[in-house]
């Protein structure tokens, strides 16, 4: 079975139900399927796409995305996910990395398809999805008089099907290589984890390029036979307000900076008795203990923090849905899905101790793309290495300490940042904060503290210190405090702390 599969399923299924509501506009599964079809002959007809062939997707969130997304994996071919916000020579970069032949772009990003020709030696084709230019095929026209019959192409589970470039918060990026079989068996566990039925709906405002949103909010709605509630992006607030009362999802799946906007955000109480959510999840990033009680105080709904990485397609575990829930914990393993805790000798460590979460099962990626020592590394004794620091309770539940490369090292103390920033998050003048290690005139490392205060307040590093002194020990207390207006981030919301660091 191959992802295409899904989508052919559901659409024989359920032909009339809607597979993507967007802007007034409701897609049925089988006008899906048919669409995919039609793109997937055009691919290959105008464009020469075949088997194995790489198309880059520089797609905004629209119905279109979904029909080029699935027309290319009809084709047997691989599907290249870009990040919308990244510029020219980052795009171009990805583009030259995995030897992209075709690139399929939103209108907006027509302006710098020039450069990326001129960058991008590989590049024979660009299909602009709407809007013109010179030298760029058009989805209109190439559709045009095309079969929306199935394209016939035998595709193995094991065939490639998608190509992840991960985030780049720790160096340049790279593409975890992940086939049908993954993807199919991270869906299978995601769909019994969160025991997603036909009835659901899924609310889908994060970028679909992003891992998590690829494949919480597309790849297993569509695999199960659920509608899509689709908008092209989490701003403005109100529409995302909107889309929960006047079309009445069931499911949301979001970051952590979105809830706690939305938990500090005045809502009508009459709006509030319109939302039918059954259940919210948090990825992508860490979810702060603060965040998760504010939005439970407003919203009487569970909301479940998990984790996940794109060489595990992504999603690794959850706060279980019936059963205990732990606040701070990333919960447990999704079914099929193993995880341990390694030391630095890839031996498992006693219950409550910290080390590396390594991570197995079937959705664990085949490597990096033309990585070999990257894929040896990341992939030994078995198993993924997430380069994740965390421990594990009596219970099973996993708790997430720290990246290993954010370790801090101070006096032979081993200090995990995230237990700082969760300590600060707490003090009522604070709105975001990142702890990274810096060395000292001794050339010991010390923990240095970037703090955006909320609006309108100010405060003085001592009066931080002061709060910190009773909640954490003293040689973990931060030696210094910068106060920032923004901090860089990565298209997911995670903080860029490799650019905190500087050069």
């Amino acid at each position: 079975m191959s992802l295409k599969d899904t989508l052919e399923e559901s659409a024989r299924r359920f032909p009339e139900k809607t597979c993507v509501a967007y802007e007034g506009e409701r897609i049925s599964f089988a006008a899906m399927d048919r669409r995919a079809n039609r793109f997937a002959h055009a691919l290959r007809e105008a464009a020469g796409v075949a088997r194995g062939d790489r198309v880059g997707l520089l797609v905004k969130n629209s119905p279109a995305f979904i029909e080029a997304l699935y027309g290319v994996l009809k084709l047997g071919a691989t599907v290249v996910p870009i990040n919308i916000f990244l510029a020219p020579p980052e795009v171009a970069f990805i583009l030259n990395d995995c030897g992209v032949k075709v690139l399929v772009v939103s209108g907006d990003f027509l302006p710098m398809v020039p450069a990326l020709r001129e960058q991008a030696a590989g590049l024979e084709h660009v299909i602009a999805l709407d809007g013109d230019a010179a030298g760029v095929l058009t989805r209109d026209a190439i559709i045009e008089g095309r079969s929306d019959g199935d394209p016939g192409v035998e595709i193995a589970d094991e065939d490639d099907a998608i190509f992840l470039y991960t985030s780049g918060t720790t160096g340049s990026p790279k593409a975890a290589v992940l086939s049908h079989a993954n993807f199919l068996g991270n869906v299978d566990s995601c769909r019994r984890a969160v025991q997603v039925m036909v009835e659901d709906s899924f609310l889908l405002a994060l970028p679909m390029f992003h891992s998590f949103s690829l494949t919480v909010n597309v790849l297993l709605p569509v695999a199960v036979g659920c509608t899509i509630v689709l908008l092209e992006s989490v701003r403005p607030l109100e529409k995302v307000l909107d889309a929960l009362v006047r079309q009445r999802p069931t499911v949301f799946a979001g970051v952590p900076t979105l809830y706690a906007v939305l938990a500090r955000t005045p809502v009508p109480p009459q709006a509030l008795a319109g939302v039918n959510l059954r259940l919210c999840i948090s990825g992508s990033a860490a979810l702060a203990e603060a965040t998760l009680l504010e939005f439970e105080q407003r919203f009487p709904i569970p909301l479940l923090e998990g984790y996940g990485l794109s060489e595990a397609a992504p999603v690794v575990s959850l706060n279980p849905l019936d059963g205990t829930r732990k606040v701070g914990s990333i919960g447990v393993p999704l079914p099929d899905i193993e995880v341990r805790v390694f030391d630095d000798d890839d031996r498992e460590v006693p219950v409550g101790e910290a080390g590396e979460l390594v991570v197995r099962g079937p959705n664990v990626m085949r490597g990096y793309y033309n990585r070999p020592d990257e894929t040896t590394a990341a992939l030994r004794s078995g198993w993924l290495h997430t380069g994740d620091i965390a421990r594990v309770d009596e219970d099973g539940y996993l708790f997430i300490l720290d990246r290993k490369k954010d370790l801090i090292i101070s006096k032979g103390m081993n200090i995990y940042p995230r237990e700082i920033e969760e300590a600060l998050f707490h003090h009522p003048k604070v709105a975001e904060v990142a702890v990274i290690g810096r060395a000292d005139k001794r050339l010991d490392e010390v923990p240095v503290a970037y703090v955006r205060l909320a609006e309108g307040e100010q405060a003085e590093p001592s009066e931080l210190i002061a709060f910190l002194k009773p909640r954490i020990a003293a040689y973990k207390v931060p030696r210094r405090f910068r106060f920032v207006e923004e901090f860089p981030r990565t298209p997911a919301g995670k903080i860029l702390k490799r650019e905190l660091r500087g050069p």
